[in-house]
């Protein structure tokens, strides 16, 4: 395992994971209107699709989708098995879980077999500070995915080096507070984007998708530093 992934793992501690979805309220209308976006792009998959969801937390992009679309079924993979136990319980809890399916694990532990319908990877790929580990990411995803099918991806994405960054970087900090972030952790968090974290500027991240095999990444969300793209996959390798 590399330190990089073993970061991402071990970010989402117990405490963390049984916390998260009560931290993060504050800024629920900002991933509301994401999750909104998401299904208006995905509504046209066969009724039977099946979903990948990559680093699925708590399953919220589950539970957005799952309860729109009936019928479609879910795999959901996550290096953090306290992730995935706040998962499964609110999937449970839900009626959703027996359409559903968790892993513990990476992208790289499913089946190459395995092709699904869509594949999201929401808030996942910033944490990979690896730039070829990144680069497998959207290979791993493009090679899993059927002809036609999406790839949904929302990241950290942002120039730190330009000259409007600090000033949305301000605004990032409000947001963090009305987050309910403390103090120190707030004046901190600026350095946290640019030094325990990996934020590509948006054109870097489409080159990743392009040098997947998914040639033309379309932008449809930003809310601050957080950015989100669609792409549609026009043929094997």
């Amino acid at each position: 395992m590399s330190q990089e992934n073993k970061m991402a793992r071990d970010f989402f501690d117990k405490q963390a994971s049984e916390t998260y979805d009560q931290r993060i309220k504050p800024i629920a209308p900002s991933i509301d209107n994401l999750h909104f976006l998401i299904r208006l792009i995905l509504k046209d998959l066969p009724s039977d699709a099946h979903i990948l969801c990559v680093g699925v937390g708590t399953g919220t992009e589950i539970l957005e989708l799952a309860h729109t679309f009936p019928s479609w079924r879910f795999t959901g993979i996550d290096p953090s098995a306290s992730m995935l136990d706040v998962c499964r319980k609110r999937l449970q809890q839900s009626g959703l879980l027996t359409r559903c399916e968790l892993r513990h694990g990476y992208l790289s532990d499913l089946p190459m077999i395995e092709q699904f319908d869509a594949i999201l990877c929401l808030l996942v790929a910033h944490f990979i500070k690896d730039s070829q580990e990144r680069q497998a990411l959207f290979n791993g995803m493009a090679a899993r995915l059927k002809v036609a099918g999406y790839v949904i991806h929302a990241e950290i994405s942002y120039d730190l080096s330009g000259d409007e960054f600090p000033d949305i970087g301000e605004k990032w900090k409000a947001l963090h507070r009305a987050a309910g972030a403390s103090e120190e952790r707030v004046a901190n968090i600026l350095k946290t984007l640019q030094e325990d974290v990996a934020v590509l500027p948006p054109a870097s991240t489409e080159h990743l998708f392009r040098s997947s095999g998914l040639p033309m990444p379309i932008p449809f969300f930003q809310s601050l530093l957080i950015r989100a793209w669609y792409a549609q996959k026009m043929q094997n390798r």
